[in-house]
């Protein structure tokens, strides 16, 4: 594997100041590889992505992005250090129209730039295209995850991190959404995703960490884990029948 472009080492962090969910989390995502997160409920798989976004409270340890410390940036500064990160709600302006939210996510940007990633961001999602001009409240969830998505790399981030991508969407959307994100990692970005769904993402990503109780309990390549029993006990046994 190439040096990591995102690294994280020692991460204790949590909601409020010593009362930390994750404690001694390392995790690294290189330039065009695809890592999931899965984990049971309460893992602090959630957590974890929203302390690199400057979210949460980090108690100790460091997160660098291309061996520079980020480690506590603040959240308006993510995409200047060029990482995305893409919640699991309110990720789009649902009273703005396709056009309008694309817009605000390129206002950055200079303006010759920013027509350019907007016609660039239709090119790559074309049902996007279709509704430009209609209130974002009129698309499904699978193509509001779509939008969100095209928001986020804008300005063309080293790193994008997603929190459930495919939480409430459809099999096929699931489907639609983890091509995009297979073909993001093909086009040489850094996509690190935290999935309930754990068969369907392990089976789209290059490796998969297991958190259990704000802790690293697995690490692997992928395709080695989706059928180890250890991963069961952990995570899948009970999600495991229903996926």
């Amino acid at each position: 594997m190439t040096s990591a472009t995102l690294k994280i080492e020692g991460l204790t962090a949590g909601y409020q100041p010593g009362l930390p969910i994750l404690s001694d989390v390392a995790l690294s995502v290189s330039k065009g590889e695809l890592v999931t997160i899965i984990g049971p409920n309460g893992a602090g798989k959630s957590t974890l992505i929203k302390a690199v976004a400057g979210l949460l409270h980090i108690e100790t340890g460091q997160i660098t992005l291309n061996d520079r410390n980020i480690t506590r940036i603040a959240t308006h500064q993510m995409s200047e250090a060029s990482v995305a990160y893409v919640p699991q709600t309110e990720n789009i302006f649902a009273s703005l129209t396709i056009d309008e939210n694309l817009r605000v996510g390129a206002q950055a940007l200079a303006k010759d730039t920013a027509r350019q990633r907007v016609a660039e961001a239709y090119d790559r999602f074309p049902d996007l295209q279709r509704f430009r001009r209609q209130k974002a409240r009129v698309l499904s969830g699978g193509q509001r995850q779509m939008l969100a998505v095209a928001r986020a790399l804008l300005t063309h981030p080293e790193v994008i991190m997603l929190d459930e991508p495919s939480a409430g969407l459809s099999p096929k959307m699931v489907e639609e959404v983890f091509v995009h994100l297979v073909e993001l990692r093909a086009a040489g970005v850094a996509v690190l995703m935290v999935e309930q769904n754990a068969k369907a993402a392990m089976r789209i990503s290059d490796r998969t960490y297991v958190l259990a109780e704000g802790r690293n309990r697995l690490q692997g390549p992928s395709d080695q884990l989706l059928d180890d029993p250890e991963v069961s006990e952990i995570y899948l046994g009970r999600a495991g029948k229903k996926q």
